[in-house]
């Protein structure tokens, strides 16, 4: 059972801390340039694909129109995710808005990338980039961040939520099955169901519909959750090692792996730069990685003729759940895990061709999906 009643003070918080967020990096803004904020607007509409809201910042006799997303405890795949969706969005609507990130920190290093993607940022401790044609240029940097507040945690973004919340973003319509189908399709206890469902409802990722259906809101902002919460919690809860073989040859170790799982009857698919190039045939890299069902460390060495090393080019990771290799439409001639695995993957690697890769992953199989959020 869900109670209503203690939905409304978690999301009431959740709003008061991106307001907070929005007001102080305004101030700020204000406080070292002569300038007017105007026309904000929170919850901009389906046409503006998911972005938190709309300002407009008046300089003399020159007006810039932003969307801006509001972040709080920025991490590196957060902004890889969030310069992926800024590029996919430009394509469509050319250069007349910009896209701004509000923040409570951006650490040096972040900053350094957003500048470089060309995504105007400004944070509450008063570190900004400001650049528009013509005319708009302000760059503040090295302002130490606000006494720092521990986010709370919370159970949906551990391992075992975000093994439901996977499968809940590959098909939000199995949010309506019963608990014990969801609990068996995601290889998930039967209560993790319960306080997944209920901790969703209470951060407003969940609309009741009447009748005790649903519908999953915000999945854009839940992708890239999931996708920070996959590099930080699930995937070294998952890693079985690194390896090489001794032909190094990439291409022979993926056929003779695929030999190898058939005759033991074992599921396995690509992830990461050569799931990749199954799927958009674009960059493959040197690193080949798979999720397997089961590993057998010595079995699979000897007959595969692999050798542990640290930083190797073969990367084995667990199954988290029978949904990693769920039929979903791409299983020729290798089998390859969801786009959102391999999404996922290659923003853990993050060189220029996995960012580049992954925007072309986000593009064809993600945003379709995301745009009916």
């Amino acid at each position: 059972m869900i109670h209503e009643r203690a939905i409304l003070p978690i999301t009431m918080r959740r709003i008061a801390q991106e307001s907070q967020i929005i007001a102080s990096t305004l101030d700020r803004l204000k406080a070292v340039h002569p300038l007017r904020v105007a026309n904000l607007r929170r919850e901009v509409g389906p046409r503006d694909h998911g972005w938190d809201g709309e300002v407009t910042i008046k300089t003399k006799g020159k007006n810039y129109h932003y969307l801006f997303e509001v972040k709080a405890h920025l991490r590196p795949q957060v902004v890889q995710h969030l310069l992926i969706r800024a590029n996919a969005d430009r394509s469509r609507r050319g250069k007349a808005t910009g896209l701004l990130l509000l923040a409570d920190y951006v650490n040096p290093l972040l900053a350094g990338k957003l500048r470089h993607a060309g995504v105007n940022f400004i944070d509450t401790a008063g570190n900004l980039f400001l650049s528009r044609d013509p005319g708009l240029y302000i760059y503040v940097e090295g302002k130490k961040p606000p006494t720092s507040q521990k986010e709370k945690p919370t159970r949906l973004f551990q391992p075992s939520g975000l093994t439901l919340l996977f499968g809940l973003l590959i098909e939000p319509d199995s949010i309506n099955t019963p608990y014990r189908h969801l609990s068996h399709a995601n290889g998930v206890a039967l209560g993790t169901v319960g306080w997944v469902k209920r901790d969703l409802r209470e951060q407003g990722y969940l609309e009741p519909l009447g009748n005790e259906r649903f519908r999953l809101l915000r999945k854009k902002e839940l992708v890239e959750r999931w996708v920070q919460g996959y590099a930080s919690r699930l995937r070294p809860k998952l890693f079985l090692g690194e390896f090489r073989d001794l032909k190094n040859n990439l291409e022979s170790v993926v056929k003779s792996f695929h030999h190898y799982a058939s005759d033991q009857g074992l599921s396995w698919g690509l992830t990461g730069g050569f799931g990749a190039d199954e799927l958009v045939h674009h960059y493959r890299g040197k690193v080949l990685t798979v999720f397997v069902e089961l590993w057998r460390q010595d079995e699979a060495l000897r007959t595969l003729k692999w050798l542990p090393v640290t930083e190797g080019p073969i990367t084995v990771i667990k199954a988290f759940s029978p949904n990693v290799f769920r039929f979903w439409g791409k299983q020729e001639p290798y089998p390859v895990v969801h786009p959102l695995l391999v999404y996922a993957e290659l923003l853990c690697r993050a060189t220029d061709r996995d960012l580049e890769t992954a925007r072309l992953i986000y593009h064809k199989y993600l945003e379709p999906t995301l745009a009916k959020d």
